[in-house]
């Protein structure tokens, strides 16, 4: 047998392993089993470049009143997807996510020399989600409470979460997780401009309810240290009703 065909049948093995590790993962986790080796986290500070961020944050207000309000069992809030970004003024700016820079230094945080952006047709690549309270509520969250991710990537699955704006009563971020069944809140001094990297389909977390007043913007980023989508058209399926309820629509 020639070294290429070797080669491929090791490579579809190994895509076999992945795909049933998978289904085995996203079957369970909702039942709290999860990887003990996968409840580490890291707060980035400063992630971004001053002059993207700035740019970034004018982007903000004018992105607001193009955003999907969902108020459901999935979700409550208001968000932007990957593909409507990519249409929008704030378009410029999110080249820096996808270049050496930024992603070398994920890397050297992380020790994940793979790790990289998921590919652009998933629209959680990049994402854009507000958190405020509408009028005549008094406070709002996500809606979901302590939760664990799905996953359609045959890696690991590493989401990020860099706030634009927190403007709240509290000392600590609005989001929380709990690796190893503890509470980890994160000091909001520095939060701005700092990018929070966790596996959200083995950490437990959530957003804490916002009330009257407060504010709150972040980008969502998704990463995988081998970012091949599943061929589970279960996953796939499920993942699209996700993007419908958060973004308006159904594309994975």
């Amino acid at each position: 047998m020639s070294l290429l065909k070797w080669g491929m049948i090791n490579q579809l093995w190994r895509l076999l392993r992945a795909e049933v590790a998978l289904h085995k993962h996203n079957k369970v986790n909702r039942q709290g089993v999860v990887s003990a080796n996968a409840q580490h986290y890291h707060v980035i500070e400063n992630v971004l470049p001053h002059h993207i961020y700035e740019g970034l944050l004018d982007a903000v207000s004018e992105l607001h009143a193009q955003a999907v309000r969902e108020n459901s069992h999935w979700r409550k809030g208001m968000a932007i997807g990957g593909h409507e970004l990519n249409s929008s003024t704030v378009k410029p700016w999110l080249e820096y996510f996808s270049g050496d820079e930024f992603i070398q230094r994920l890397r050297m945080a992380t020790g994940i020399e793979t790790l990289a952006l998921v590919p652009a047709v998933d629209t959680h690549r990049l994402s854009l989600l507000f958190y405020d309270a509408p009028k005549g509520t008094e406070e709002i969250g996500d809606g979901t409470d302590w939760h664990m991710d799905g996953n359609i990537y045959l890696g690991a699955r590493w989401a990020g979460i860099l706030t634009l704006i927190e403007d709240t009563l509290d000392t600590t971020s609005k989001l929380e997780l709990q690796p190893f069944g503890d509470v980890a809140q994160i000091p909001k001094r520095n939060l701005r401009n700092s990018l929070v990297l966790f596996q959200g389909d083995h950490v437990l977390h959530r957003v804490r309810p916002l009330i009257s007043d407060e504010r709150r913007v972040v980008m969502s980023l998704l990463f995988s240290d081998w970012p091949i989508r599943t061929r589970n058209p279960w996953l796939r399926r499920y993942q699209s009703d996700v993007n419908r309820a958060f973004y308006g629509n159904p594309q994975a």
